[in-house]
């Protein structure tokens, strides 16, 4: 499957993290099973947050982002509301979960 979320890595993160008031970010690998499973429980629900911003960051090409967020396994969801981590969550959640998870940062 291929990645509907933009990507980001060392070189960008920063500016997409302080270019988005609600952003998402996914660590994920490339050949993580649970990374794909992931991705796909978050485009089930994508239509339901509309200012939520996702990326993608493959933990092979974002070693000092991986250190610096101590990313130890993938899938990791990172949530950031203007500049600043307010969430992680680790392992791969249901889409109503995820859900529900994510929409109480939208209230």
């Amino acid at each position: 499957m291929i990645s509907k979320f933009p990507k980001v890595e060392d070189n960008n993160i920063e500016e997409v993290i302080r270019s988005n008031k609600k952003l998402l970010i996914i660590f994920s690998s490339k050949d993580c099973g649970y990374c794909q499973l992931a991705k796909n429980n978050l485009l089930e629900i994508i239509d339901n947050f509309p200012e939520l911003a996702i990326y993608e960051c493959m933990i092979s090409k974002a070693p000092k982002t991986i250190a610096r967020y101590n990313i130890s396994s993938v899938p990791i969801l990172k949530l950031f509301s203007d500049g600043e981590l307010v969430y992680t969550g680790f392992g791969v959640r249901n889409s109503n979960d995820l859900y529900y998870q994510l929409k109480s940062f939208f209230l």
